[in-house]
């Protein structure tokens, strides 16, 4: 596929770490069909540049100096929904995929991805499909199947209809 930043996936990158962004920056801008359009290292950068620069998918971190990337994408999804996030971060806990998921994200990586399997998820998440590290799918799963069976009383009632929704799809 030739370079045409016409058609190309336009990319924010948010992460805490200069040199990361570095490398990513460098990756993206020799792989086909992306164009680096920003890069952010706060969770108020990400916020001022997603507003500004419209991003088609924004690359985060969960853990901002300054706030969480979970909250940033909340905000990010909430004003311009056309956006995408995925998040690629080195923490594995399960509240941080489920936080990650009920903000809106479109996907979970952690940062020991190669590089193929990243730009190749970048791409799905702009296209449209939402991507899991298989690192984290089973717990994930194992947390949500606990949460869904059955008890003497139901705890998806303290869930609101939306993280309900959510919470069914995730199941699937």
């Amino acid at each position: 596929m030739p370079k045409d930043k016409a058609k190309a996936i336009r990319l924010l990158i948010v992460d805490d770490h200069e040199v990361l962004r570095l490398g990513l920056r460098t990756l993206f801008g020799e792989a086909d069909g992306f164009q680096v359009v920003g890069e952010a290292g706060t969770m108020g950068g990400a916020l001022t540049e997603a507003t500004r620069l419209k991003p088609d998918v924004v690359l985060m971190d969960v853990r901002l100096p300054d706030g969480s990337g979970i909250d940033a994408c909340r905000e990010i999804r909430a004003a311009r929904p056309e956006t995408r996030v995925l998040f690629l971060t080195s923490f594995a806990d399960d509240d941080a995929v489920l936080g990650t998921i009920l903000a809106g994200a479109d996907g979970f990586l952690l940062k020991e991805v190669s590089s193929d399997e990243l730009i190749r998820a970048i791409r799905s998440v702009a296209g449209g499909q939402s991507i899991l590290d298989p690192a984290v799918t089973q717990p994930v799963l194992a947390r949500l199947k606990a949460a869904s069976a059955p008890t003497s009383e139901d705890k998806t009632e303290d869930l609101s209809p939306q993280e309900q929704r959510v919470l069914a799809l995730v199941a699937q």
